[in-house]
């Protein structure tokens, strides 16, 4: 823990990783992320339970905070890229519907000249395992906020912790 050089490589393997998944956002959306923001990640199956509509609620909320901040506050304020990734049913219209929502909640909050450089959305379409070892290694804050008792095995925080994540 005390080791600095350790830390020091740690954080530029972070960094490094920061950048792929930086560059996978600009191919698909055309936006430079800024890597100096926390990268906070919610992938998996659309589902209500696993509260993918909680979290871009609460996204809502955290860009209404930042819009009422002045100048100055928003300078004491961390940046944080979100990211949603996930497949839904096709016949689940609610996992469609909390994917739709996010799209258009990141088309406001990423045009806002007063808030783009503190706060990002982005859904990554078209998630799969490829994709997966891309956000993974990059993640810096992971939401796992399923409702209590209904996740099968839970594995996937595992792997985000074994990659410096904090879940």
């Amino acid at each position: 823990a005390d080791d600095k050089a350790f830390h020091q490589k740690w954080r530029a393997v972070k960094q490094e990783n920061k950048a792929k998944l930086a560059a996978v956002v600009k191919d698909i959306f055309g936006d430079d992320v800024p890597l100096n923001a926390l990268f906070d990640i919610q992938i998996k199956r659309i589902h209500e339970y696993k509260r993918q509509y909680m979290n871009v609620l609460s996204v809502i909320w955290r860009y209404k905070q930042l819009k009422k901040m002045t100048p100055e506050e928003r300078k004491k304020v961390v940046p944080r890229v979100i990211m949603f990734g996930g497949k839904a049913a096709s016949a689940y219209d609610m996992a469609k519907r909390i994917i739709h929502l996010v799209g258009k909640v990141g088309d406001l909050i990423n045009k806002d000249p007063d808030t783009r450089d503190l706060l990002r959305l982005y859904f990554l379409p078209d998630y799969n395992v490829s994709l997966a070892e891309v956000i993974i290694p990059a993640a810096e804050l992971s939401q796992h906020i399923s409702t209590a008792g209904t996740e099968a095995s839970g594995t996937s925080n595992m792997k985000f912790q074994m990659n410096g994540c904090l879940i």
